[in-house]
């Protein structure tokens, strides 16, 4: 007879791994299987309680008072078998492969059949491969497809990467709806002022017997009252702008409204600066000889240096909070 003992407490790692690795391959056996899913007429065998764990659709089919809870079969409709495939191997391994193929399908099923976890990972996929080439693309699947986060994820990128993204091709096939918005998007940035205008025409010259008529209203949110009259007077003697008199008066009607002061911070482009707000050398008073040559030494607590120039420039102290 065995001495009573302390209790042991085991705990075998490998068993979720395991019983996952099981329900995979015992599926397939038709006596151990309680549902086949149908798809494009392809059958699927699962189990009910592994689809409702993984999706929220499915949880909602088979516990609900609906006949797919008794039924031997369940089609499943407007969905593609392939990526429906893909997403049955997902709630048996935990693994899954997403590519550029197949990354806005399996966002579309995802968002069908309400899958949480394969959405946020093929959404942060969406995020990380973002470039000038697709970005204007990935915005418009986010818009249609009802996902915040890309749409506003590829919004900052078209922000911050005007003039690269209005080289790409996606930019040229832009509809003018679309095209209208973007421009007129006040915290777009540009290096150069003259960048909205440029690539205006660069999307009227794709086509210019259907575009044409947009010029004007494209202009007209172009920010031309920030453009030198020299650049203005280049555009007017563009053959889109000089063969359209609404054209050619947006352009007079800007003529000679920057000045001096306003021209040298129109042409001066966004620069990269390093900003310093606080800390004991921004605060010390002048206190040593004239010889010596500090980067910068001033009461203020907030300046920044242009790497370019190579100087510092003085900016309003920042206020004690």
């Amino acid at each position: 007879m065995v001495r009573n003992i302390d209790d042991l407490e085991f705990c075998l790692p490998s068993h979720s791994d395991s019983i996952l690795s099981g329900l995979q391959s015992l599926r397939f056996n038709p006596r151990l299987s309680d549902v086949t899913l149908m798809v494009q007429g392809r059958e699927f065998p699962c189990h009910r309680a592994v689809l409702a764990l993984c999706s929220q659709y499915f949880h909602a089919m088979f516990t609900g008072d609906f006949q797919e809870c008794i039924s031997a079969h369940v089609e499943i409709k407007e969905v593609d078998a392939d990526l429906m495939e893909t997403l049955i191997n997902f709630c048996y391994t935990g693994h899954l492969t997403i590519n550029q193929n197949n990354v806005e399908g399996l966002i579309r099923i995802s968002n069908q059949l309400h899958f949480p976890a394969v959405r946020k990972v093929c959404i942060r996929y969406l995020q990380q491969q973002m470039d000038a080439t697709n970005c204007l693309g990935i915005w418009e699947f986010g818009e249609t497809h009802g996902c915040p986060e890309v749409t506003a994820k590829a919004w900052s990128f078209l922000q911050e990467n005007f003039e690269a993204v209005c080289q790409e091709e996606e930019f040229l096939l832009l509809p003018s709806e679309h095209l209208l918005r973007y421009l007129g998007d006040p915290l777009l940035q540009v290096r150069e002022d003259q960048s909205r205008a440029k690539a205006v025409l660069l999307w009227v010259r794709q086509d210019e017997k259907t575009r044409a008529p947009y010029l004007p209203e494209l202009l007209s949110i172009a920010r031309l009252s920030n453009l030198t009259d020299l650049c203005l007077q280049e555009l007017e003697a563009e053959p889109l702008i000089s063969g359209s008199e609404p054209c050619r008066a947006l352009i007079r009607g800007n003529l000679g409204k920057v000045t001096k002061g306003q021209t040298e911070l129109a042409t001066a482009s966004l620069q990269q600066v390093l900003v310093v707000v606080g800390g004991k050398v921004l605060e010390e008073e002048e206190d040593e000889d004239e010889d010596d040559e500090e980067p910068l030494r001033t009461s203020s607590n907030f300046a920044y240096y242009n790497p370019k120039t190579k100087m510092w420039m003085v900016s309003p102290r920042f206020p004690r909070l």
